[in-house]
C-alpha cells in the first residue's frame, strides 16, 4: 500500500501512487504563528519526469528495488549538477572580481590566498581606487600590485604589519 487518503467522514479510503513511494519522512509544519505539528509524508518518485514529490498523508514504502536505485541515481546526478553549478558560479565570480580590480585571475587568486577578512577587504578597497589623494596610499597600492605580479616573491606578504594596519578598513579609529 502506498499513500492512504481518508475522506472527512472516514467512509471512503483511497490508495494512490502504488509502487512509487521511495521513502517516508516526517517534518515539523507551522500551522499558526506559535503552533507546530509533525506531519508525515511519502516521497513519490516519477521516472518519467525524474522528480521526487512530497505527498502528505500516511505512507508506506512500496517501490521496487529498481525504482529505488533509479531514485538514488537521480539524487546523485542532481547533487553533482548542483556542485558543478556552484563551482561554475565561483569561477565566474572570481573572473568578475579580478576584472573589477584590474588584475589577472592568477593575481586575484594569489591575493585571495594571501589575505582574508578585513585585510582582504582593505586590499580590495585599495586596488579599486583610481586616483589617490594620498601618495602613501598610492605607494601601498603600487607595492601590492608589484607583489602580486611577481612570480617568486622575496617576502611572504606584500605589507609589513604597520603597513597592513593602514590598509585594513576601520583600523584607524
Amino acid at each position: 500500500m502506498a499513500i492512504i487518503h481518508t475522506s472527512k467522514n472516514d467512509k471512503e479510503i483511497t490508495t494512490t501512487y502504488n509502487g512509487m513511494v521511495v521513502a517516508t519522512c516526517r517534518e515539523d509544519v507551522q500551522i499558526m504563528s506559535d503552533v507546530w505539528e509533525l506531519w508525515s509524508y511519502g516521497l513519490v518518485y516519477d521516472v518519467i519526469t525524474d522528480k521526487a514529490t512530497k505527498i502528505y498523508g500516511k505512507a508506506e514504502v512500496d517501490a521496487s528495488p529498481e525504482l529505488k536505485k533509479l531514485y538514488k541515481e537521480s539524487v546523485t546526478r542532481s547533487n553533482r549538477h548542483k556542485e558543478a553549478m556552484k563551482k561554475w558560479a565561483h569561477h565566474n565570480r572570481t573572473i568578475e572580481d579580478a576584472h573589477t580590480l584590474n588584475l589577472s585571475v592568477k593575481e586575484f587568486k594569489k591575493l585571495r590566498r594571501t589575505y582574508g577578512g578585513k585585510l582582504f577587504d582593505g586590499c580590495w578597497d585599495l586596488l579599486k581606487v583610481k586616483k589617490f589623494r594620498n601618495s602613501f596610499m598610492e605607494s601601498l597600492a603600487m607595492q601590492l600590485r608589484n607583489w602580486l605580479s611577481e612570480m617568486e616573491n622575496k617576502y611572504r606578504f606584500p605589507f609589513s604589519r604597520k603597513q597592513a594596519e593602514f590598509v585594513m578598513p576601520y583600523s584607524r579609529w
